[in-house]
């Protein structure tokens, strides 16, 4: 059902995991150097020259969690399901979270030195990707619990 409230952060999910696919996640510039990450490749230019590191597992895995959380999306009548759909989410992002962190920070960092990058919009998104996701697990066992109590009520009478 569209009209919950974790729907919405399910679908705030899909919406942050795919942007990291087309957003910068880190910059550095050093000397005569300028290096950048996408979700696809690390772009390395040295001025006359330039080379690239392959990313596309940032990409893959962060399509996968944008997938899997269309598909928890989709199975709002089964709410237990959601949350295992849910915490596997949690594990991809924070793969995705991982990945980030080391080819912009430990890869980045090696070719233009030591604090000479900083972390783009792309880095952020899976951070709020994980918030989205713990909210709409709240919510999901609110539910939850509000189906178990109105049945409980009811065996009772």
């Amino acid at each position: 059902m569209i009209q919950r409230v974790q729907s919405i952060f399910l679908f705030l999910i899909t919406v942050a995991m795919t942007a990291v696919i087309f957003a910068p996640i880190w910059a550095g510039q050093g000397e005569g150097v300028t290096a950048t990450l996408t979700a696809t490749e690390l772009t390395i230019d040295k001025g006359t020259e330039g080379d690239a590191i392959n990313t596309i597992a940032i990409a893959i895995v962060s399509g996968l969690s944008a997938v899997v959380a269309l598909f928890s999306l989709i199975s709002f009548n089964d709410r237990m399901k959601q949350v295992k759909i849910n915490l596997l989410n949690a594990v991809l992002i924070f793969a995705v979270i991982g990945l980030n962190m080391y080819y912009g920070y430990m890869q980045g960092t090696e070719i233009v030195g030591e604090n000479n990058g900083k972390f783009e919009i792309g880095f952020f998104l899976p951070v709020f990707a994980i918030v989205f996701n713990s909210m709409a697990n709240r919510f999901i066992q609110r539910d939850e619990k509000k189906v178990r109590d109105s049945i409980s009520g009811r065996l009772r009478d």
